[in-house]
């Protein structure tokens, strides 16, 4: 009692660090001031922004998104479903735990399907749906000839569990009513557009392009599109049933949005194997408060489908263990492989976070040799199905088969020694100093802002049980596995550990097992509601805390807020032939025209195209330029119309420390262009004031050969600016 109380206090007296005007105590004033509105579950509206209408009398917008995401939804569980039928025929597990099986495998294997289609250039709803439909068919047959009924070893497994773990009904009631407001947000937020830039640079960009060329390839100009996409690629399907790459991205977004809530239903049915409904019940709760849960919904990262599958892998590595029917537990260590192999296809730290620890959990826990042997295949075959057809796409594009990954060991060929430092300098931690170990921790468990009390505030005191549980030793392993891994081979973004918080969760719920008086599970509900409700009204804070969500606004007026004003006026203003190359901008999913561009760790296209050859010196300010005419024949030969320079963006790769931006790249360059005829005077799309750049700042741009092209006047620069190639 005296570490839980403890630690929230410590923890409820933090700044949040992104949002430094605010504490969280300011976040419990405003829970006192709004209690009325916290205990109104359907008031979701986020009218606020600039006047705009909001309601439950705009959802109508909404079901045309809401329909695709539910088909695709549909489609996916039926192909797990058909799946799981002969894989867990003999498996005594319970609906909820096979629900969560069948769903993983199934999106999973719809995104497989979606990149095979895809390569072979069949990207239209017949090819998309034909597994789910294929499935459902079968699924209805099964059931159809089925003419003698056997006993259901779901339905005993269910009954058993029920039997003898069940929760006080006034904990269901309670749990239920917390509960309801978070699952309405996140249902009603899963549709808000796009406004990170990692998201619009190539979680939705890659698919976007892919969409309109009707083919998945390889994307030179854009490194980070032959990563593992699965959950990307169940993007591309929204895409493709909606014939329309904007409409489809937000569909798509309302189907990742389904990984929270079945992240949620994993956390209750793991919690509940392990320690008791009431256990998985509070487990479920706590994850599904914690404002990482919106956040990765609102934000679309990959990280929300790899902590699904981080989590039901565990559940199914878990059931594998405790499975005593052999052909029952082959099934699980298959199913499990599958989901590991999963978690490394929504992204390439799976292989660290999930594969390998969920790999010596089975072959740790395996009774004998023959049976070490048999779930070793089983469980490497399942992580090859559901990886391989990545790696396999990477080694034919490249001849590496996790490029851009290991070139030292496989190389690429669209890849070199120069993109590689600099690629392993941006994703390197800075230091491995153990003396920083505590405030990396504190970073974690306590000042984080997206993160809760209740994960580590009430996960600690179940280590008083390590001795006697031996799940809540493989918890506390995974845990601990996680936290070492993100620390010592990451660049130490916070969303890299998040994955591991339903696993905590668990933990978090566990702890309700350590004493049964009366006293100590009134503290805990206490401290459970009432965090809950700091947390509902953390996600509804009006200055967006967890981030932008539209909540009931008008989805016309909505969909424009997060698109920048420069692309705005380039969508609003560009004749329909226009064809624009970007340099030093690669947010670009919000444009409606032609374009040309590359992200920071790809060759920069304005290089390639009119650097002298015989010029070696690659990168550097001094290196020649062509000749007026050869410039204008390489822009003519591409039919680029314009050229969009973001300067504000290459001083925040140019900045010490940060990823680095070719210095061949300078104002000068383009003002000869301009003097030369080649291109007319520039546009600027955005103005800013010298004063509100640091001191460090300014000195980087005098730095710049020509720089004072970028300052019109002595308080001014223009940071963004639109040159039209001359006729």
């Amino acid at each position: 009692m005296l570490w839980i109380i403890g630690f929230l206090i410590i923890f409820f007296s933090q700044t949040l660090r992104n949002n430094p005007s605010y504490s969280r105590i300011d976040v419990w004033m405003r829970v006192i001031d709004q209690l009325p509105s916290l205990l109104n579950p359907f008031d979701v509206s986020h009218a606020t922004v600039g006047g705009v209408d909001a309601g439950w009398h705009l959802l109508p917008q909404r079901q045309r998104f809401v329909a695709t995401s539910v088909v695709l939804f549909l489609a996916a569980w039926s192909f797990g479903a058909a799946v799981c039928r002969p894989l867990l025929a003999s498996a005594r597990i319970s609906h909820c735990e096979r629900l969560v099986l069948q769903t993983g495998i199934g999106l999973s294997g719809q995104s497989l399907w979606t990149l095979l289609s895809g390569i072979v250039g069949r990207l239209d709803p017949v090819s998309i749906l034909a597994p789910g439909v294929v499935s459902a068919l079968f699924l209805i047959i099964s059931m159809v000839v089925r003419k003698t009924r056997r006993s259901d070893p779901a339905r005993t497994a269910e009954s058993s569990l029920f039997a003898t773990n069940r929760a006080p009904k006034s904990l269901w009631i309670s749990c239920g009513i917390l509960a309801f407001p978070f699952l309405l947000l996140l249902l009603v937020n899963g549709i808000t557009p796009p406004f990170d830039f990692d998201v619009r640079e190539y979680h939705l960009q890659g698919p976007k392009e892919w969409f309109q060329d009707g083919l998945i390839h390889f994307l030179q100009h854009n490194v980070y599109t032959s990563f593992p996409f699965l959950s990307e690629m169940l993007s591309l399907d929204a895409m493709v049933l909606m014939n329309n790459w904007n409409d489809g991205a937000l569909a798509g977004k309302q189907l990742l949005a389904c990984f929270p809530l079945l992240t949620t239903l994993c956390v209750f049915a793991t919690g509940r194997r392990c320690f008791g409904t009431g256990t998985g019940l509070l487990a479920a709760l706590i994850f599904l408060t914690v404002p990482w849960t919106l956040r990765t919904s609102l934000i679309a990262y990959s990280e929300g489908a790899l902590t699904f599958f981080l989590i039901s892998s565990v559940m199914s590595a878990l059931l594998a263990v405790r499975e005593s029917d052999d052909r029952g537990r082959r099934g699980l260590v298959l199913a499990t492989g599958l989901l590991a192999g999963s978690a490394m296809a929504a992204k390439y730290t799976g292989l660290v976070s999930v594969v390998i620890p969920v790999g010596l959990l089975l072959a740790v826990s395996s009774r004998n040799g023959r049976e070490f042997v048999k779930s070793a295949l089983l469980f490497s075959v399942g992580v090859l199905i559901t990886i391989g057809p990545w790696l396999a796409r990477n080694f034919v594009d490249t001849g590496n088969p996790v490029y851009p990954l290991m070139y030292s060991l496989f190389g690429a060929t669209d890849w070199s020694p120069e993109l590689n430092n600099k690629w392993q300098l941006g994703h390197l931690a800075p230091e491995h100093s153990l003396a920083t170990i505590p405030r990396h921790l504190l970073d974690i468990v306590v000042r984080n802002d997206w993160t809760s009390g209740l994960l580590f505030g009430l996960a600690v005191p179940t280590v008083v049980l390590l001795g006697t549980s031996k799940n809540v030793r493989w918890l506390w392993m995974m845990t601990v596995w996680m936290l070492v891994t993100w620390w010592a081979f990451t660049h130490r973004i916070d969303r890299f550990w998040i994955p591991i918080i339903p696993v905590t969760a668990v933990l978090a719920g566990a702890v309700w097992t350590l004493f049964r008086e009366r006293g100590w599970r009134i503290l805990l509900i206490s401290v459970i509601g009432l965090s809950s409700l700091y947390h509902l009204q953390f996600w509804r804070h009006p200055h967006g805390l967890t981030g932008f969500q539209i909540g009931l606004m008008d989805l016309s007026a909505a969909r424009q807020t997060p698109v920048r004003k420069d692309f705005l006026f380039l969508n609003s203003t560009l004749p329909d032939d226009a064809s624009v190359l970007m340099i030093g901008e690669a947010e670009v999913f919000d444009a409606r025209f032609c374009l040309h561009y590359n992200t920071v760790f790809d060759k920069c296209l304005f290089e390639l195209w009119t650097a002298e050859d015989s010029d070696s010196r690659s990168g550097s300010a001094d290196r020649r330029m062509k000749t007026a005419d050869q410039v204008r024949r390489a822009l003519a030969e591409r039919d680029i119309t314009h050229i969009f320079v973001n300067w504000l963006e290459i001083l925040r790769y140019r900045r010490p420390g940060s990823y680095g931006y070719t210095e061949y790249v300078t104002p000068a360059r383009f003002g000869a262009l301009v003097g030369s005829g080649v291109l007319t005077d520039p546009v600027p799309l955005l103005a800013g004031l010298r004063e509100d750049l640091s001191e460090q700042d300014r000195q980087l741009i005098r730095s710049w050969t020509g720089h004072e092209l970028l300052q019109p006047n002595e308080r001014s620069w223009t940071p963004i600016l639109l040159y039209r190639v001359a006729d």
